[in-house]
């Protein structure tokens, strides 16, 4: 007992730090938990590390069979939240195994993952992972939610240097652990649980701790036990091959040659050169010694006991980026790729311009990512992808007035000029050739050349303008055939317009280049209707320019008779009048 009062503090704490018995799996470095209470994940969270510990990681296929193992012994068939979550601002990986959710423990994520069904993508909201066991429901595994909604249940999970097997005692044990569980039954205790035992006989209890590293490595019981001992000459003292007293020691259990003492501390097992194991990885017994192996991604270091992990990058497995971590290598591609192939060790461009609104108007796909352009006539807005409207008519393409649309111009001719076949530029009317034909001529010799309908030209020569400057370039000729306009002597040739003999005098409708006319026969059918709406309309400008004319010249003779009236005669032209002569001052009578 003298021996234990160094560690009586430790005992009293660990005593006080018990809690309200949970399912509890200790084994390999680690103890995890299952704690039956409703919480959010952030609460389960704070409660397991108030114990020293974090919720439950499975970076392994013998860490998720552990959590499964132990949520069966517990019988337990709905989600208790992980370890894993996915903070607020940080996107989904879909590349990844983890798909970009990290550890609350921290360190390597690994490329072991349990997913049952993928997350949600999304980098605004925080989300976190829960495991569910298999049942009826399916196979379970990993799944994400909202880290605010509550579980039934959550996984908290207690690392340690070592443990200590068994306890040997003739009576019950129960075992207080360092992060506050008591249990009565644990196959392996970390260091630093506290064990208690009431002995069968006696009635009295018996204390021992985990103690360690030991001079030889591994951890041990203090006292080893067996608690409770019996006397050798009682039954053996308990021992199954020796029980060993002395002057001053309590009775304890031994072996012959060629079998060692059991973590019981009473039974005897044939002795095994892996037991313990002096590998890092597995132990492998040989008549004649034993054999280390190590895990995949692992080699066998030069003392044949160790394991070193082996860079699978330098292999060059991946097409892009490889990263190596203990025990594996995981494949990386870059921005604007994603992964293809066996293992995803190869990386296939993905083609942005596929997404909808990838840009405002023409989307140009590269390899690794993509560039917005514009359409002809528009430009890029500074600073963004916006497309703006380029003002052509600023550069003053024009010969004339111009006209700006979304994505280009077109131009305006003056009178005399014709407008490009593009629309945007304009270029002088084409003269019309002195030698026509002798069949096209309509008009008779000796007459003036000007068609003329009697129901719009009045019989008075006084309209028709002296000059012929007000009548339009022609540049059609109207059909003698076509019946619009007959020819009528009634107009006389003193009118001032030029006599012609060859080219008849037409509207101020432009000919275009290769258009047809009527005169040379060249006109299809499709281009009467065309051409008839030509003569109309030159012949009404025509007419309104005449009738212009007429009440300008009808103006100017009212003011010039006007001014011709003579003045009016008044009243006083009879009277003549008599030069003032000065008062007479004689004086009055």
């Amino acid at each position: 007992m003298a021996a234990l009062r160094p560690l009586l503090p430790l005992l009293l704490l660990a005593w006080r730090c018990r809690g309200a018995a949970v399912e509890v799996l200790c084994a390999a470095g680690a103890c995890y938990t299952l704690h039956r209470n409703e919480s959010t994940w952030a609460g389960a969270q704070e409660r397991c590390r108030d114990n020293g510990g974090n919720l439950a990681a499975a970076g392994s296929a013998a860490e998720a069979e552990r959590l499964r193992e132990l949520l069966a012994t517990a019988r337990w068939t709905d989600p208790a939240w992980l370890g894993l979550s996915l903070p607020r601002g940080h996107c989904v990986r879909p590349q990844e195994p983890l798909r970009g959710f990290s550890w609350a423990a921290g360190g390597e994520p690994g490329d072991f993952s349990e997913w049952a069904a993928e997350p949600a993508v999304t980098c605004v909201s925080p989300r976190c992972v829960s495991l569910r066991p298999p049942g009826p429901h399916g196979p379970g595994g990993w799944s994400d939610r909202a880290c605010r909604s509550s579980l039934p249940a959550f996984l908290c999970k207690f690392s340690f240097q070592g443990m200590c097997g068994p306890l040997a005692a003739r009576g019950s044990v129960s075992y207080s652990t360092p992060f506050g569980v008591r249990a009565p039954r644990l196959a392996a205790a970390p260091f630093g649980t506290l064990a208690e035992v009431r002995c069968h006989s006696g009635g009295r209890s018996a204390f021992a701790v985990c103690k360690g590293p030991l001079e030889g490595g591994g951890f041990a019981w203090h006292p080893p036990g067996p608690l409770c001992p019996l006397a050798c000459g009682h039954r053996n003292g308990g021992c199954e091959q020796l029980c060993l007293d002395g002057p001053g020691e309590s009775p304890r259990c031994a072996c012959h040659p060629g079998f060692v003492l059991a973590p019981d501390s009473v039974s005897c097992l044939p002795e095994d050169p892996c037991l313990p194991n002096p590998c890092q990885g597995s132990c492998r017994p040989l008549p004649a010694g034993f054999q280390c192996s190590c895990e995949p991604g692992y080699v066998l270091a030069a003392d044949g006991r160790g394991c070193s992990d082996v860079d699978e990058c330098e292999s060059g497995p991946c097409q892009q980026h490889c990263r190596n971590f203990p025990g594996g290598f995981q494949c990386l591609c870059q921005a604007g790729y994603r992964p293809a192939g066996p293992a995803g060790r190869l990386c296939h461009d993905v083609d942005e311009c596929a997404q909808p609104h990838a840009c405002p108007q023409l989307c140009i796909n590269i390899p690794g990512s993509f560039r917005c352009a514009c359409r002809p006539g528009f430009q890029r807005q500074p600073g963004g992808d916006s497309c703006l409207d380029v003002d052509e008519c600023l550069r003053d393409p024009c010969p004339g007035a111009c006209r700006n649309f979304p994505g280009g111009y077109e131009c305006l001719c003056p009178p005399g000029s014709l407008r490009d076949g593009d629309g945007r530029g304009c270029s002088p009317a084409e003269a019309i050739p002195s030698s026509v034909p002798a069949s096209s001529g309509s008009i008779p010799p000796g007459s003036s050349g000007i068609p003329q309908t009697s129901s719009s030209i009045p019989p008075s020569s006084s309209i028709i303008p002296p000059s012929s400057s007000i009548i339009p370039p022609s540049s059609s000729i109207i059909p003698p055939s076509s019946g619009i306009i007959p020819p009528s002597p009634s107009i006389p040739q003193s009118s001032g317009i030029p006599r012609t003999t060859r080219i008849p005098w037409t509207t101020s409708i432009p000919r275009t280049l290769g258009m047809p006319t009527a005169g040379f026969g060249a006109a299809s059918d499709s281009d009467g209707p065309r051409l008839l709406l030509y003569y109309i309309v030159g012949s009404l400008v025509a007419i309104l320019l005449l009738l212009a004319f007429a009440l300008a010249l009808v103006a100017c003779r009212r003011r010039a008779a006007r001014r011709e009236k003579p003045p009016a005669k008044s009243a006083a032209d009879n009277y003549c009048w008599v030069p003032e002569q000065p008062e007479s001052r004689g004086e009055r009578r």
